[in-house]
């Protein structure tokens, strides 16, 4: 057993359970994970990242879901990269690693944080209102009426199985509202639930939104936990670059704990 510092952040909603490790002294469970994000028996959070040391980078971040799987993390960049910043290891930019690869980040001077994204290849038609695309990890975008009333968990669960997705997928549900704005709601892979916000989501959300509705970058999508603004450039083969997406990032509070 030992006494490890936990650091309790959200972002637009989603909410963290970060560790400084970068002497690599942290190897967590999937059961032990599961404990940790439990939101009645544990901290409670939808995944947990550890700030690890990278040679090629300013830090490796390690993003695992609740459900202890790894995976890429949006708005997770932008707790981590806050983080960093709290700890010292970055002052206003960073280049790091994570689960698909490297990305650039900013703390802007209103304190929002701005990260990059890899190129978004061209998204997959799935039917009329339903579309694929991988935004550092899989999302299926549904367009739907009437979003606030809208059975997220229950449709997400069967998109989240479905026979097309052999690894899963996020599912998001989509609606154009009155004054332009995009909204979503999200069920996640690995928290196996709806939660309030995702950044690789919403910008999965805003690409394909930028197509069925011809909206130019930047897009202002909103999520039960607030707002993100995505920026793009569109591609003529449907393809995406220079992506990034710009949000706020919190520090709730730190405790220690015996695991």
């Amino acid at each position: 057993m030992s006494v490890v510092h936990f650091y309790k952040y959200q972002a637009a909603g989603n909410d963290f359970i970060l560790v400084d490790d970068r002497e690599g002294q942290h190897e967590f469970s999937n059961e032990l994970i599961s404990a940790l994000c439990h939101r009645r028996f544990g901290i409670g959070a939808d995944g947990v990242i550890f700030l690890r040391s990278d040679p090629k980078a300013d830090f490796r971040m390690v993003y695992r879901n609740a459900d202890g799987s790894e995976s890429f993390c949006g708005n997770g960049c932008r707790a981590i990269v806050h983080f960093a910043h709290q700890l010292g290891v970055i002052r206003q930019s960073a280049v790091f690693t994570a689960h698909d690869g490297q990305h650039e980040a900013q703390i802007l001077d209103d304190g929002n944080i701005r990260v990059s994204l890899r190129d978004v290849q061209p998204m997959i038609p799935k039917g009329a209102d339903d579309f694929y695309i991988n935004t550092g990890t899989d999302h299926h975008v549904r367009f739907v009426s009437g979003l606030d009333q809208y059975p997220v968990v229950e449709e997400g669960r069967k998109i989240r199985y479905h026979a097309d997705y052999p690894r899963g997928t996020n599912a998001n549900f989509v609606e154009r509202l009155a004054d332009g704005t995009v909204a979503f709601r999200i069920y996640e892979r690995g928290v196996e639930d709806e939660t309030l916000s995702s950044g690789s989501g919403a910008t999965a959300c805003a690409l394909v939104a930028s197509k069925r509705y011809n909206l130019s970058s930047p897009v202002i999508l909103k999520a039960r936990g607030g707002y993100l603004l995505i920026e793009f450039a569109a591609g003529l083969d449907g393809s995406f670059s220079n992506v990034r997406f710009t949000g706020p990032a919190q520090l709730v509070f730190e405790t220690r704990l015996e695991v």
